[in-house]
């Protein structure tokens, strides 16, 4: 054990040995602790060693003016270079310092070789292009495959925007498959989705519809049917949401409707009175007749609940512009009535008319017709042959259930999607 008279000098080491060497210490910063200049002789008396430690206190000074070591280095400051004594500095100096690195790495550049011309002709040459365009081409199996330019680029098919890109299964078009044939070859329609709609008879059609009437869809539903939807198109073809709007009120459609003391002008009574209940004016003009039929009775009675008007006279037909004419006052065994004088006269209405002119399920024999310029044509469960002067074809829903068709022994697949109505479009 030594004492502290036995200690010369003390120094303490904070650097780690490196490679074996001991780290120098630096003399400025190092902590010594000196007793004497001299050695002091190991004392064996008691009293002689007592008045030693005297004389040691006397000469060592007080904790208060020995100031606390300062380290030169710790472990913590070789890991991190911007920690210096235990406490973070700023990283402004050696940002700068980097910096101002990067500058002389870049922009320390030799001027004598700014002087030099680069020789590109000499760079290009060094450039293998053939090769390059073998490699891009070539294929992992070696076959060279010809420039993308050369290459006939393939159709990109164009879809409409309510057309699906991709395909679950094939389509099927013809989804209407029926039993009777005409005794003349007619065309089929098409509706714009490209589905195929077939042509039937007019005997097949109250053949259809008596069906329905004993399966419980009776007559009166179907005429209401057919009023709902026909409507629904007349509303369409006037502008839609465009024309009838609370903001548009000053300009509300005015419809004309021509009737016959039949089931069709039952439906075009049924489609005054709905086109009514949607605010627009409407005027129904039917003769006197001594002998009407009971649904078209009870359509007058529905009528009379509205606010159209019901005209008996030709004269008292509007004669302002209107914007839309209706016209079922035909149908497959009304031959006799267009040798009667309301009928010639309304048609000569019609013919001097502006408003465009929609005629209700159309007879299919139009021989003897006025000559009306009818721009659309109605039809209901399936069409019928008609010609070209009917103008564009629609098809309104009624419906109709699938196992009434199948009952007839007629494939029958709804052809409407979203809307009520859908336009036909002849194959030629």
């Amino acid at each position: 054990m030594y004492s502290a008279c036995d200690i010369i000098d003390l120094t303490l080491i904070d650097e780690l040995m490196h490679d074996g060497e001991p780290a120098v210490t630096d003399p400025q910063t190092s902590t010594k602790v000196e007793t004497s200049s001299k050695p002091q002789p190991i004392l064996h008396d008691p009293k002689s060693r007592q008045k030693c430690k005297d004389a040691q206190m006397l000469n060592t000074p007080s904790p208060q003016s020995i100031s606390p070591p300062k380290l030169t280095h710790s472990f913590k400051e070789q890991r991190h270079s911007n920690v210096k004594d235990g406490r973070p500095q700023p990283q402004g100096n050696r940002r700068r310092i980097a910096s101002h690195r990067q500058q002389e790495d870049c922009f320390n550049i030799d001027e004598s070789e700014l002087n030099q011309d680069f020789d590109f002709e000499k760079n290009l040459a060094l450039f293998d292009k053939q090769a390059l365009y073998d490699e891009v081409y070539s294929g992992s199996d070696g076959e060279i495959r010809t420039p993308m330019k050369s290459r006939k680029s393939k159709k990109v098919p164009n879809y409409r925007h309510d057309e699906n890109v991709l395909e679950s299964r094939p389509t099927v078009y013809r989804q209407i498959v029926i039993n009777d044939k005409l005794k003349e070859e007619v065309a089929e329609y098409y509706t714009d989705s490209g589905l195929v709609i077939p042509c039937i008879s007019s005997s097949l059609h109250n053949k259809i519809c008596s069906t329905a009437a004993e399966m419980g869809i009776s007559n009166s539903r179907q005429i209401e049917a057919f009023g709902i939807n026909a409507s629904q198109m007349s509303l369409n073809l006037m502008g839609g949401n465009t024309r009838l709007h609370p903001r548009n009120a000053h300009q509300c459609p005015h419809v004309v409707v021509f009737t016959g003391p039949h089931e069709v002008g039952a439906q075009g009574i049924a489609t005054a009175r709905h086109l009514a209940n949607q605010n627009v004016k409407v005027d129904v003009f039917m003769a006197n007749f001594v002998k009407i039929n009971d649904n078209l009775q009870d359509e007058l009675k529905l009528l009379a609940l509205t606010n159209a008007g019901l005209l008996h006279d030709v004269k008292a037909l509007p004669s302002a512009p209107v914007d839309l004419v209706i016209v079922a006052m035909d149908n497959d065994q009304s031959s006799f009535l267009k040798q009667q004088a309301w009928y010639n006269q309304a048609a000569e209405w019609c013919r001097n008319t502006m408003a465009p002119i929609m005629c209700l399920c159309p007879p299919e024999q139009q021989l003897g017709t006025p000559c009306v310029n009818v721009k659309w044509s109605v039809c209901c469960v399936l069409p019928k042959s008609l010609p070209s002067s009917c103008g564009m074809i629609y098809l309104v829903d009624l419906g109709l259930p699938p196992k009434l068709f199948k009952k007839l022994g007629i494939k029958y697949r709804s052809p409407f999607c979203s809307k009520p109505f859908i336009a036909l479009h002849p194959s030629c």
